[in-house]
């Protein structure tokens, strides 16, 4: 996502505070209405969002709710952009915040210079990652079916005597004639060999 479409689509984001009730989260929802976002807070985290919520600001507290926040997160899958609030950094907070996930950090106090490129930056943040875990999954897929395609290959190097050159051949040709992809005509020749 450019960064001008992230700035034109802030208005539509369907935040979440999990974190106590306090001044603090008060003033951070006035902040994000006047941003144009639709703000939920709740305390403690809940199971489940029980509204579509594309961005989570959250309390990290030393070993409290840690568990809870995780699997809430978790819930959110890849599009889920997730900023930790935190009152002091310890080694503990650093870990738990990479555990939890989170694409940005906001150490408070909260003052209103904070949110928004905390909030921009995040979200970058969390769609390039969505993008690269979903080629990620394609290169993945790809690297299954080649394996496929290697090894009818390979079987049909040792059962005909041929190389690699002439097995693909084989393959390929089959595959034309028979109308079907590469990697079909492949799982049809594992199928055989079996």
């Amino acid at each position: 996502m450019s960064t001008s479409s992230i700035l034109n689509t802030l208005r539509e984001l369907h935040v979440g505070i999990v974190c106590p009730p306090s001044e603090i989260t008060d003033a951070l929802v006035l902040q994000l209405m006047r941003i144009g976002c639709s703000v939920r807070q709740c305390w403690p985290p809940p199971k489940a969002f029980d509204t579509h919520t594309d961005l989570v600001f959250c309390g990290v507290f030393e070993g409290r709710h840690h568990g809870e926040l995780g699997k809430l997160l978790a819930q959110g899958g890849g599009r889920l952009t997730a900023i930790a609030l935190v009152e002091y950094e310890s080694p503990t907070i650093l870990s738990q915040i990479l555990e939890l996930g989170c694409h940005g950090v906001i150490v408070l106090p909260l003052d209103s210079h904070k949110v928004l490129p905390a909030l921009v930056c995040a979200r970058s943040n969390s769609e390039a990652h969505a993008r690269l875990m979903q080629k990620n999954a394609q290169l993945q897929e790809r690297l299954e079916h080649q394996a496929d395609i290697n090894k009818a290959k390979v079987l049909l190097m040792a059962a005909q005597g041929w190389q690699e050159p002439e097995a693909h051949a084989y393959l390929s040709k089959e595959a034309m004639k028979q109308r079907l992809s590469m990697l079909e005509m492949a799982r049809k020749t594992l199928k055989q060999f079996e």
